[in-house]
Formats: C-alpha cells, structure tokens, sequence
C-alpha cells in the first residue's frame, strides 16, 4: 500500500489546544484573553482522591452471590455519592429487616466486583481532609505522655488511609487506632495524645504552551488557545512540552551539528540542525539552560545515552531530559526537508512552542513545532507546503526501508506488472531516481509520497 505523508507542514493555519487539569481546580484566564506560553490557565492544589474498598460479605456479615450482590447495590459505576449515602441493601431475617451499607466518603463509584462482593469508591478530592488530628491515646485508653511507645510510626512517616496508627493491649484482647487518611505523620503530641496526619499537596499548574487567544474555558478545568501559526509535524521526539527562542546553528539542511558550532547564548534558544545533531552537542546545548533542539535526524545510540535509557517505540514525551528533541526526518544522519529548513530560517528569532511527544499506535500523536505569526484569525483552510499526493510518474518521495531508509528521490517509472523481489514476494514496484543520482527498484508499499 502506497503511504502519502501524513505529516502537516503549514506556513500559516489556525490551531487549536486544549489546555485542561485531570481534576477540577481553579480557573485561571477567561474569554478573549492574550497568553503566552508560559501563561498558567488553571491549577489544582489537591491530589487525586483515596480508593475506598467496601466488602459488602463483611459489612453485612453474610456470603453474597453475584445475584444477590447486583440486587442489593443501589449505585452504579459512575455515581457520585455522598458520604453516609446508602449503597447497598438487604431484607434479611422474617421481618425482612433492612440493612444497609453507606459510603464513608464523598465520591465516585469506581467499580463494583460481584464475584468478591465489594465496591471502590474514589474519594472527592475536593471534600478531602487536609489535615486529620487523631485522638489516639483516648482511643487507646493510655496517658499521652506514653503516646510513643504504642506507635508503629514517627513523624515524617508516610500512612495510608485505614493503616494501624497504634495499638495497645486491652481487657478484650488489643485495641486498635487506624488513620483516617493517607498522609505524612507531621506531629505526635504526647501533651494531647494527638497524631497529626497531613495530606501531601503539590500544586498541579497547565499552562497555555502557545502564544495566542483563550477561545473558550471549562469552569474548573481549563481552556481552549487558539492560534495562528507556521506549523512543523516531526516524525519522532523525546521530551514533553517547551517552548524557547528559534536560532538557526545549521547553514544548510545537510549539516551535522557539533558542540563546536554552538557559541554564544544558549539560554531559551530552540536550535536547528540539520541532517544530524550529535551527543556532544545536545549535552552542551543541555548544560547552557537550551530548550532544544529540531534537526532532521539524530543516531539512535546518541539519543539512547541523551535519555539514559532505551526508548520505547510506542509512545514518549514523559522522559525525564532538560530538553527537547524533535526528529523531522528519522534516525541516522537524515538531511532535513528544504522546504522544513527554510521555513524555520524564516522565523528565526521568534518564540517557539515545541513538543516531542510521540505516539505511533492507535491515536497517533506526532511531534510538532508551533510559530505563532502576528494576527488573531488563521486561514479557512491550512497553506501547507508539503502536502500527500497520489503516487505517479514525476512524485516526490521518501523511502522507509532498509537499504535506502530516509533517501529522497523522484518516481521514473511504475511498472504496470507486480514483480519479484528479493525476499520472493511478487509485489507492485517503483522504479526512483535518488538524489544522489542511483536508480533503485523499491516496493510501492516503501514509499512516502509527497
């Protein structure tokens, strides 16, 4: 099957990001604002919320069939519920007496396994405790001032929701004092007989990552930005959202960049290579405070000792590097399209949202880079420069396969017949003319038409 590009190179279009929390917060822009990339759109200071188990065999004291555990739930997955809201019931006993089980928390029903008989329901983050002081000596029935000595943690320990706080021996046997919530024991107060458990917060900020306009905004989430843009699809990157001034190290798309090359400032600068970037280069660029980089290619071993690990194929864009790569040809030394190269050179200088975020199985995410141009309203369809075609007699293309990944050329001939070819598979065929002048015969699914 012939492969037309899918990559979107566009010297102006008008794009869209949504910019949202995982979980509500406070609303930072509204409707109609200018951003900048770094311009915080909202935040949340609460973490996801504590799964709560309920074994509904235990609270009932009796063994349920998956029947019986269908007909008593009173939720479903996906209801939000309130805490001491009933979810489950029972008739039992010759009177048919109720039972009923509640929810401990405010939250969602998660998920409900009838073959076990129990149910997980996230905790609202929202309704939450922040803090949790717990009178634990009292539950214990002992003096504060021995509060230490029936403690299984010290401060700066980390509990979670339901774990034994402290236990001491009591007439019935041993009694038990659990943590309300998970946290970090911040205080044992043998004064009080207290435990203070503190729920851990860290701020979650989104920020704009481009330079443009609040379109539209979700009340506790997040908005849309809309802007207009030059836009660069990549075929391969590492590293999450950036963003940094556009500089030009490369004189033309088939020079390989060194360290020697880059001089100056290298704070905030988004530099571009050409066919290669090497190691040496990017740590440089690294230790300088750079953004990144866009270059055509990069070898692979270098990009593995950049990350510090192997890469996964299937997605990246969460590796934890000081900065950005994207790869607007492939691995190796891959000499950058011109017309990529030259629309970069064009705006160099610029400020640059750039992202190397890669997903090449199902839901495709491709590597980008975004030049936001003066003016709030892109064109009504995109000006791309190198769009796919059909394949024919005089196209453009790029071969993906070994020997000839990577090289460019030009369609010669298409022979009408399927023909033989070196691993005997009888498929259509592509006479092309690389750049360098050789003629090869390739398989047409092995070509990228442009």
């Amino acid at each position: 099957m012939i492969q037309p590009v899918e990559l979107k190179i566009a010297r102006r279009t008008l794009l869209r990001r949504e910019r949202m929390l995982p979980i509500p917060g406070e609303l930072l822009v509204s409707k109609g604002q200018t951003v900048t990339p770094d311009t915080v759109v909202a935040k949340t200071e609460v973490l996801p919320g504590d799964p709560y188990v309920i074994d509904l065999k235990s609270e009932f004291h009796q063994t349920l069939t998956a029947k019986q555990v269908s007909e008593a739930m009173l939720k479903r997955v996906g209801d939000r519920v309130a805490a001491g809201e009933p979810i489950a019931e029972i008739a039992r006993g010759m009177l048919r007496e109720r039972h009923q089980v509640r929810s401990p928390v405010d939250g969602i029903v998660e998920f409900i396994s009838r073959a076990y008989g129990r149910v997980l329901i996230r905790e609202d983050p929202k309704s939450a405790m922040p803090v949790a002081n717990v009178a634990v000596a009292k539950q214990l029935d002992i003096w504060p001032s021995s509060l230490r000595m029936y403690m299984r943690y010290r401060e700066g320990d980390e509990v979670k929701q339901g774990a034994v706080l402290a236990d001491s021996p009591s007439v019935s046997g041993m009694d038990y004092s659990y943590s309300p919530i998970s946290g970090i024991i911040e205080k044992i107060d043998t004064r009080t007989g207290y435990v203070t458990i503190v729920r851990p917060a860290r701020p979650t900020l989104v920020d704009a990552y481009l330079s443009g306009r609040i379109e539209s905004t979700t009340a506790e989430l997040g908005a849309v930005v809309t802007c207009t843009a030059a836009h660069i699809q990549g075929v391969f990157g590492v590293g999450f959202e950036n963003y940094g001034y556009l500089k030009m190290v490369a004189s033309d798309p088939g020079k390989i960049v060194d360290a020697d090359d880059l001089t100056g400032e290298l704070r905030d600068k988004v530099f571009v290579a050409g066919q290669k970037v090497t190691l040496e280069a990017v740590r440089k660029a690294a230790a300088g405070g750079a953004r990144g980089f866009i270059t055509g290619g990069m070898d692979h071993l270098d990009l593995v000792g950049f990350v510090g690990s192997e890469i996964g194929v299937g997605i990246t864009g969460q590796e934890d590097v000081p900065l950005t790569i994207v790869l607007t040809e492939g691995f190796g030394g891959m000499r950058m399209a011109d017309w990529t190269f030259d629309l970069l050179r064009e705006h160099e200088g610029k400020l640059v949202s750039f992202n190397g975020s890669t997903q090449v199985r199902a839901g495709v995410i491709r590597p980008e880079v975004v030049i936001p141009l003066a003016g709030d309203d892109g064109p009504t369809s995109p000006e791309e420069i190198a769009p796919g075609g059909q394949l024919a007699s005089g196209s453009r293309v790029r071969l993906l396969r070994k020997p000839y990944f990577g090289a460019w050329g030009t369609v010669i001939e298409l022979p009408l017949e399927a023909q033989r070819i070196e691993t005997e598979a009888t498929l259509r065929v592509a006479r092309v003319k690389l750049e360098d002048g050789g003629e090869v015969t390739v398989p047409e699914a092995n070509i990228e038409v442009f």
